[in-house]
């Protein structure tokens, strides 16, 4: 019998073709969609790199670097000193990319034949500078006052960065807001022997060198 339009209808092996080969594409179909969820789930079990979540967190990046100081006298010798704390800054983390400059400049007498000139923290030649008088040696801590966190399990030698030459971290320090930073020196020596009026104290400057995340 013909239909409306004049065209015998489809027979029953037609109908079932064409059954079957929609079967066919909604089964791939559905295996294509299997392998992407499975894809994703992988994507989404992946752990993710420091700097990938360094990345992630929204707002402008901002070079910054935060500063801290100590004094210190001779007496001190031997010992370990008193912390330099540094507040990062509730506004956004702060993320250290280096590792810190630390420098040192007789502060005392104030008519010190070497006053407020910055010295190395450690005696060994510097690329261009050979310092001879008024030097100290010091090992140095960095702890997370706030989660109670060392950085290392024993105090670390010099390993610094340089006003010339900047030292990259392995990997990048993220510090939340309002984290409280402090660097803790031990001064393995300490020579005050400039001619002149010798220098009797000096203050020890630390910069922690990297940028802040802000929303602006």
């Amino acid at each position: 019998m013909a239909n409306g339009n004049g065209s015998a209808p489809p027979s029953n092996a037609a109908l079932a073709a064409a059954l079957r080969q929609t079967r066919q594409l909604l089964n791939q179909q559905s295996q294509s969609i299997s392998v992407l969820q499975q894809m994703l789930a992988d994507l989404a079990s992946k752990p993710r790199s420091v700097q990938e979540e360094i990345d992630a967190i929204p707002g402008r990046r901002i070079e910054s670097i935060l500063s801290g100081e100590i004094t210190f006298t001779a007496a001190q010798a031997g010992q370990q000193g008193n912390p330099i704390t540094i507040t990062v800054s509730q506004d956004g983390p702060f993320v250290m990319t280096h590792y810190p400059q630390a420098l040192w400049r007789p502060s005392s007498p104030a008519n010190a034949t070497n006053f407020g000139i910055w010295r190395p923290v450690r005696s060994f030649p510097l690329p261009t500078q050979q310092v001879t008088s008024d030097f100290i040696d010091i090992l140095y801590q960095i702890f997370d006052a706030g989660a109670g966190r060392l950085f290392q399990n024993a105090p670390r030698g010099p390993l610094f960065s340089q006003p010339d030459s900047l030292l990259p971290c392995p990997i990048p320090t993220l510090w939340s807001p309002n984290s409280t930073i402090q660097f803790v020196p031990t001064y393995n020596a300490i020579n005050f022997n400039s001619g002149g009026t010798a220098t009797t104290g000096g203050t020890l400057h630390v910069d922690l060198i990297g940028y802040r995340v802000v929303n602006l």
